[in-house]
């Protein structure tokens, strides 16, 4: 299922992970399924994969089904990011 409009998300960490990986961790505003085709930006920058849902657990130990993992094309994206800021995902 691909949506036509923008997907919102509020981004809570920027980092680099294995190999200098871009990643944006990020929380979806209003759950929905979607899926990204080749073209798909997050806040404007080329997406390279995500994943659905990150090992992220709540303090109760329950795991935390509104969080994603998208991996930008560009490192030097990642500084565009910052926690606490609404992003459009355009799929």
């Amino acid at each position: 299922m691909k949506p036509t409009t923008a997907i919102h998300f509020e981004v809570e960490q920027a980092v680099r992970i294995a190999y200098d990986l871009p990643v944006v961790l990020a929380r979806i505003l209003e759950p929905q399924a979607f899926t990204l085709g080749a073209a798909a930006t997050l806040g404007g920058c080329r997406l390279a994969q995500f994943l659905e849902v990150p090992r992220a657990l709540r303090a109760d130990g329950s795991p935390r089904v509104d969080l994603f993992a998208f991996a930008l094309v560009d490192v030097e994206d990642l500084e565009r990011f910052t926690p606490g800021e609404v992003v459009a995902l355009h799929p």
